[in-house]
């Protein structure tokens, strides 16, 4: 006798959809008939509180008939799916918690677009951050604004549903904020103790932490920042290593990450090497170390994570930085650092275009492989970049 799944009793659909491990079981369970997706779409906001890892939204096709398709690979699996996503069409785009990836088409338009859902939350235009010069054709000035003044964008949860977009715009020199309805973006006013560019910056228990490429540490609490207070409150930062670790940091392609793992920031230091290439007219790079150091808040200082990394992959480049709890995971491996190419200011004289230096480093012994192997990583505008998906 034939069964009808779509007469099974409410409760226990919900009970099997709730054991369900991965994102990909969940969609495909709530097409399989009314009844279960009226089902799924009960208990999805208590499946989706579950750990998930991130998935990596690659590059656009490099098949002019097929652009406006992206394949996404899941980190969990290592399996692409193709998604049809026009909106993302020669659009610069930054991977982010939440489901979230945040877009700027080439309007300088900006939007919270989820890949997997296609919802999307329209933000302010960003021309008004920094004009375009008289001598700059409209092309040129896109170009220029996509791939060198966008730095990072971190989308900050204020509520269930709301969400507010951070920018490091301007060649790392500035940061700006807006939210759903405002006209345009509202700029922090940057403290006065360093003139160092802004390497990053991080969300840790409700507080916006800025690291410069000095060394200076500032933070704001993010509910007087975007309720119009702007307050500054520095940090006396005093470095438990020498300012030579610093110093290092000031090479071209050397960067810096802020990471919130759990209620720590950590600090994680990318070195690169720069290879010219034997035809002389481009230079590759590829990234062969890191180094990580965690805040002690209570004595103001660095410290090396050594023993107690804790079993969490991080997760940096072009997309907001991750602390991925190895127990959401079969496949991620503790101790290491996943990351992406988010080196733009070298995308043009790289032969290689952008989204090649990307892999996973052991922060014990150091090696690196590639947790990636396939195609439509190279783009001059867009790059691969991790994000958390929701629904």
């Amino acid at each position: 006798m034939a069964v009808d799944w779509s007469s099974l009793p409410l409760d226990l659909i919900c009970t099997i959809a709730l054991n369900l491990e991965t994102l990909e079981d969940f969609i495909y369970f709530s097409v399989v008939c009314r009844s279960w997706n009226h089902s799924s779409s009960l208990i999805k906001h208590q499946w989706r509180d579950s750990p998930v890892v991130p998935w990596l939204l690659l590059a656009e096709n490099a098949n002019e008939d097929s652009k406006s398709s992206r394949e996404i690979f899941n980190l969990e699996n290592n399996k692409c799916y193709r998604f049809n996503l026009p909106e993302m069409v020669e659009a610069r785009c930054w991977g982010s918690t939440y489901g979230w990836v945040v877009i700027v088409d080439r309007d300088v338009n900006v939007q919270l677009f989820n890949p997997i859902t296609k919802a999307h939350i329209c933000f302010p235009s960003m021309r008004h951050l920094h004009p375009q010069p008289e001598n700059m054709n409209d092309e040129r000035y896109i170009s220029f604004f996509l791939s060198f003044l966008l730095r990072k964008f971190i989308v900050v949860k204020i509520s269930p549903d709301e969400f507010v977009i951070m920018v490091l715009y301007d060649s790392r020199k500035h940061l700006a904020f807006a939210r759903h309805g405002d006209r345009s973006w509202t700029k922090v006013v940057s403290p006065k103790i360093t003139d160092a560019r802004m390497a990053d910056f991080a969300i840790v228990n409700d507080n916006v932490f800025a690291l410069y490429n000095d060394g200076a540490l500032v933070y704001w609490n993010i509910k007087e920042l975007i309720g119009g207070c702007g307050l500054v409150k520095p940090i006396d930062y005093v470095p438990s290593h020498p300012p030579e670790i610093f110093d290092e940091l000031k090479k071209r392609v050397n960067k810096i990450y802020l990471v919130k793992s759990g209620s720590q920031l950590l600090m994680v230091l990318r070195y690169k090497q720069v290879v010219p290439n034997t035809e002389r007219t481009y230079y590759d790079y590829e990234t062969f170390a890191f180094d990580v150091y965690r805040l002690n808040s209570k004595d103001r200082k660095w410290e090396d994570v050594d023993e107690d990394f804790g079993d969490v992959a991080l997760i940096v480049g072009n997309n907001s930085s991750m602390s991925i709890p190895i127990t959401s995971s079969k496949s991620m491996h503790p101790r290491c650092i996943y990351f992406t190419d988010d080196e733009s200011t070298m995308w043009g004289s790289s032969k290689e275009k952008s989204g090649h230096d990307m892999g996973v480093c052991d922060v014990d012994s150091q090696e690196i492989w590639k947790f990636y192997e396939g195609g439509n990583t190279g783009s001059l505008r867009c790059p691969p970049t991790c994000f958390i998906p929701q629904f």
